[in-house]
């Protein structure tokens, strides 16, 4: 009878470890009180969330290639008398999450940003350089990473300039997303304000960022370029659209600096913006057969096969996210997951990804934070 027991004490330890070794760490940004830490099992079930660090308005963070760093965003303004615009960075104990606990994150460095409302945060490719875009003033924030992961003062700021055609949405520019290209050599900002996709270089000894060869793309007036993600070849790197609701695929050459269009498609199948709605995040899978893009108002994600030798896109199918205004999603780094990030609903939901058609189906799972607006994943 001990016997008996004992091996199913054994048993039980060994799947408790084999639940722990397999599941995924993710962190979960909003509009909330912080930052919160989670797991992905694989059956799509999620761990509940659990707060491991106080800050307002985390609405986008980034995580370092190789230190056991998050860099987070503050997303209010200068003039915000409880936290400034700024971004912080968090140390958390890897060893510890591998082991399943969600220890709290440590503070190492929190630097003002030189602009209004910063809504996203990239990383170079090295873990050298962050990129802060800044939607409510239209510019983005230059800081230059330590050896140890920590924040030197933003080292340069850029202001776009113009307008586009959205009078409620397009009075002056609003950088809403920046991405390193796959080489490490440029920067693209997207600025739904001015329609245009800004292309630059860092200039390591200035600590500046510097006009590329092609400085910028430029997307039909009205179409609010939202966020952006690159093929897994880097030959290619597609913009989601947030005022058009439509989706612009595009050739890029890092050794020219060239961007160029591609095709546009809508990412909902009526072909045309619907009232009060807006798309917010674009993503590749990692095969790089396909891109998603979710939609606000519609409350979907629109699936679109990608041509492997052209790049165009086509849109297949769009899938209910199961909640309200889904600004953000993730797909699991080993392609099998999709996680859906509802906003108005405070709901994430899982979706197991068919990695031959790109369909998603619901798992039955999901979890709550309060106005979740980023996931990101622990990619190591």
């Amino acid at each position: 009878m001990r016997l008996n027991r004992l091996f199913g004490l054994a048993i039980g330890l060994f799947a408790s470890w084999t639940a722990t070794a397999n599941a995924q760490v993710f962190w979960v940004g909003g509009y909330g009180p912080g930052i919160y830490a989670s797991r992905l099992q694989s059956n799509g079930a999620m761990d509940a969330p659990q707060l491991v660090a106080e800050q307002p308005n985390p609405s986008f963070f980034a995580i370092h290639p190789t230190l056991n760093v998050i860099y987070s965003v503050a997303e209010t303004a200068r003039s915000d008398a409880k936290q400034g615009a700024a971004l912080a960075a968090y140390q958390f104990d890897n060893a510890a999450y591998a082991r399943g606990e969600f220890s709290p994150l440590k503070r190492i460095s929190l630097e003002p940003v030189n602009g209004d409302g910063p809504c996203h945060v990239t990383l170079d490719r090295e873990g050298k350089w962050a990129v802060v875009s800044n939607y409510s003033s239209g510019s983005v924030s230059l800081f230059a990473i330590q050896a140890d992961g920590s924040l030197q003062a933003e080292s340069h700021s850029i202001s776009h300039q113009g307008a586009g055609p959205n009078a409620s949405r397009q009075k002056g520019a609003h950088a809403h997303c920046a991405m390193f290209d796959p080489s490490n050599r440029y920067v693209m900002v997207a600025d739904l304000g001015i329609d245009r996709v800004q292309i630059y270089q860092v200039d390591s000894n200035k600590k500046h960022l510097v006009p590329g060869p092609q400085p910028f793309l430029d997307l039909p007036p009205g179409s609010g370029p939202r966020h952006l993600a690159f093929h897994p070849s880097g030959a290619f790197v597609f913009i989601i659209n947030e005022l058009a609701m439509t989706m612009t695929a595009a050739s890029w050459n890092a050794e020219t600096g060239q961007m160029a269009i591609i095709n546009t498609e809508s990412t909902i199948p009526e072909g045309k913006p619907v009232p009060g709605g807006s798309t917010a995040e674009v993503l590749v899978h990692p095969s790089g057969h396909f891109v998603y893009g979710s939609n606000r108002g519609p409350n979907t994600v629109a699936l679109f096969a990608i041509d492997s030798n052209s790049g165009r896109i086509r849109r297949i199918e769009n899938f209910d996210t199961l909640g309200k205004i889904p600004r953000n999603f993730r797909i699991s780094p080993d392609g099998g997951f999709l996680l859906a990030e509802n906003q108005e609903s405070n709901s994430i939901f899982s979706f197991r990804i068919d990695t031959g058609t790109g369909f998603l189906k619901p798992t039955g799972f999901s979890i709550s934070t309060v106005k979740p607006a980023c996931i990101k994943f622990l990619e190591r």
